[in-house]
């Protein structure tokens, strides 16, 4: 099914989820649900029941909106519409178009440089998550290696312990016994 589109009763399906559920879903998240048309002939990208799926199982969590929307713009992209329009337009009308997509940029660079920002400290709390395993393991080696050495220990106080215990049994034997060699 890659590269087919799916209307959103098609993906509420496949969720298993009531269709007014998806369409709720859609609306309050709508950056984050690629779509391709507009009102009726709107369709969905595969991708985009990945995003329902995740918020739906967030909600299934009692998770807030606000952290669901936190979760979505650490995981997943975010849908910017671009109107491409064909009508004739004033001299005026032209320069005021050509600052909105400069807004629009701004705010994708600034959601850009967070998102960079994000990953950047993610990539720093892993690259110490790996130093801390690492210390843990070599700690685990350690005590490896002294449970081992301990158990050696342990094994050779038994043995003296057995060889002292036979000592003593030789000397408490009755003095006949001793004279015998029994």
């Amino acid at each position: 099914m890659p590269g087919k589109l799916l209307t959103i009763a098609e993906i509420a399906k496949q969720l298993d989820i009531p269709e007014s559920t998806a369409r709720f879903y859609r609306d309050r998240f709508e950056a984050f649900v690629p779509s391709v048309g507009e009102g009726r002939k709107k369709r969905y990208l595969p991708e985009a029941a990945e995003v329902l799926r995740f918020i739906a199982e967030n909600f299934k969590r009692n998770a807030t909106a606000t952290e669901i929307e936190e979760a979505l713009s650490r995981m997943f992209p975010r849908t910017v519409e671009f109107r491409d329009e064909t009508a004739v337009t004033t001299a005026a009308t032209q320069q005021q178009q050509v600052f909105v997509p400069s807004d629009q940029l701004h705010g994708l660079f600034t959601h850009l440089a967070t998102a960079m920002q994000t990953m950047a400290e993610q990539k720093q709390e892993i690259a110490e998550l790996r130093k801390r395993i690492s210390d843990i393991e070599d700690e685990q080696a350690c005590q490896l290696e002294r449970s081992k050495r301990l158990d050696e220990a342990m094994a050779a106080i038994l043995e003296v312990r057995k060889e002292i215990a036979a000592i003593r049994e030789k000397e408490n034997r009755p003095w006949w016994k001793r004279f015998l060699g029994k």
